[in-house]
């Protein structure tokens, strides 16, 4: 079959309107960016941000064994301006390549920040092209962002990905902290409620743990800790929830993916473990005398880990009392997480999404001053434990009076 001369003058031709590559960018042009952090300059109006860029030579030659060995794995560059876009700019003075922020996976907000309000630091997020919405958000503990990113961590290759790492892996293992993202964070600013997000500290000297020699020792003179929830009100940071405080937040929010409970056996303090593997919490919200009552219903399932004490689970009534401490302790870590948010007027749990969908002629009419009716409102709480599991054994092999 012949193939006509005006069919292939009119293919040619139109490879003359076929786009190419005209935005290509090669690898070796680009900055990859691992992580921001944000802090207040003092006494100014101003913020530096401080970006994390990941040093190929040193990633790749380290895997290799090659002559990346030596080399810092992150460099930080920090700029200072009115504006965090504006500020993330000027620092291309300072970078020979393009800055890239598409692998960007944490977002760092300095306490004394926090402290002063976040609600301006998301806009940027949100108009971007090229910021991710599924960043990771933390606040750095009782040091700046910049300094946060400056750790050389252990076992992982940049402090941002220690970071998000270590969140993820707290936060369904522990269940002390949450790993919030910045679609999560936006919703709660635009919406009635607060945000919630977790901290992270450095446990040792920050200042020793930005050299290699931090890598070279065990244990190291600084590491990476997820430590802690910070609730917000109007904003603003206005406290921390800590242990089992933190805990019942994560309950009450059914973020709750395992844990370990620790209870008493009889006058034995703590020596009983159970293992949380399943569960879920609803809330509602109900009207009594004209005043919103918050219902919070939990259920979950859990296995015995540990008897540190001489028990026999394969009686009826020892479960049953097992259970029951496990609904105590739950229900206790819940009122506590409550508490401290009550006082902070700070509804971070979604009470008022819950009434404006639910009773939304009394949700106009309390609107302009949820915080106080938050405070003062009535809690119900409820919980259901079961025990599933024993473990390989089911009579302790201890025996009374043993430890």
């Amino acid at each position: 079959m012949k193939t006509s001369r005006p069919f292939i003058f009119l293919m040619l031709f139109s490879l003359l309107f076929l786009p190419g590559c005209w935005n290509s960018r090669e690898l070796r042009d680009l900055a990859i960016v691992s992580g921001i952090g944000i802090d207040k300059v003092p006494d100014s109006n101003e913020y530096r941000v401080s970006l994390q860029i990941v040093n190929p030579n040193a990633v790749a030659g380290s895997k290799a064994g090659g002559g990346g060995q030596g080399m810092l794995p992150s460099i930080v560059y920090s700029s200072v301006d009115h504006t965090l876009f504006s500020a993330m700019r000027k620092t291309s003075q300072k970078v020979p390549r393009r800055l890239f922020y598409a692998h960007s996976q944490l977002f760092i907000i300095g306490e004394t920040l926090a402290k002063e309000g976040i609600n301006e630091l998301f806009d940027m997020y949100e108009r971007s092209h090229e910021l991710r919405l599924n960043t990771s958000v933390v606040i750095s503990r009782g040091i700046e962002a910049e300094a946060l990113l400056n750790v050389l961590p252990p076992l992982q290759t940049t402090s941002a990905v220690a970071i998000t790492n270590g969140l993820k892996v707290a936060s369904d293992t522990w269940a002390r902290s949450l790993d919030k993202d910045i679609t999560d964070i936006v919703k709660s600013l635009s919406g009635s409620g607060e945000p919630i997000i977790s901290g992270v500290r450095v446990v040792g000297d920050p200042n020793k743990g930005k050299k290699r020699s931090n890598l070279e020792q065990t244990p190291p003179l600084a590491n990476l800790e997820v430590k802690g929830i910070a609730i917000f009100t109007d904003g603003k940071l206005t406290d921390w929830l800590e242990g089992k405080a933190a805990r019942g937040a994560v309950w009450a929010l059914n973020n709750m993916k395992s844990t370990i409970v620790n209870m008493n056996c009889d006058d034995k303090k703590e020596k009983i473990s159970i293992e949380v593997i399943r569960s879920t919490t609803k809330l509602r919200t109900v009207m009594r005398n004209g005043k919103p009552v918050f219902l919070i219903q939990v259920k979950e399932e859990g296995n015995l880990s540990e008897a540190l004490c001489p028990i026999n689970p394969d009686k009826r009534e020892v479960m049953v009392k097992l259970q029951k401490q496990l609904a105590d302790e739950t229900k206790k870590e819940i009122e506590l997480a409550i508490k401290t948010t009550q006082q902070k007027k700070s509804d971070v749990f979604g009470f008022s999404t819950e009434m404006e969908r639910t009773h939304p002629k009394e949700w106009k009419k309390m609107k302009k001053n949820w915080p106080v009716i938050y405070s003062q409102s009535e809690v119900e709480i409820s919980v259901e434990a079961y025990i599933r599991r024993t473990g390989l054994r089911i009579k302790s092999y201890l025996k009374s009076g043993d430890g």
